[in-house]
């Protein structure tokens, strides 16, 4: 998706479900661990990393680089970015870049998990929800 069309995105955009559709497994893993530990898992922790990486079974990557993690997969157009902090472990965040600015993020929090768009200029992130 280019910067130019990021202001014209819907809400439903079906690109960004599919889009979407690409982490699904990730986000199972994050969410099960989460529900077991009320955390989200954290990449410095060599123990909590291996078990996300176990979980997301064959088929997938991680690689640590620096703060984050990037993830791949046989279902991933391309990695996505996965990172969250010591001082906030019931946050997480899942990231995608959609060109050179724009992203589409899930956000893994204590009252659940939500889509959002970034544009990428400067203007507001926006929560979005994907098509079923």
């Amino acid at each position: 998706m280019a910067a130019g069309s990021a202001a014209a995105a819907s809400s439903l955009d079906p690109q960004f479900t599919t889009i979407a559709h690409e982490a699904r497994q990730v986000i199972a893993v994050i969410d099960s661990f989460y529900a077991r530990h009320h955390a989200c898992p954290q990449p410095s922790i060599p123990a909590e990393l291996a078990e996300l990486q176990g979980e997301l079974g064959d088929g997938y990557s991680t690689e640590q680089k620096g703060q984050f993690v990037v993830i791949g997969g046989i279902s991933m157009a391309v990695v996505w970015l996965y990172y969250t902090s010591l001082q906030h472990p019931d946050k997480c965040t899942l990231w995608r870049k959609l060109g050179w600015d724009p992203a589409l993020i899930w956000q893994r929090h204590r009252e659940g998990a939500k889509w959002v768009f970034d544009p990428g200029d400067g203007s507001e992130q926006r929560t979005i929800k994907l098509a079923p």
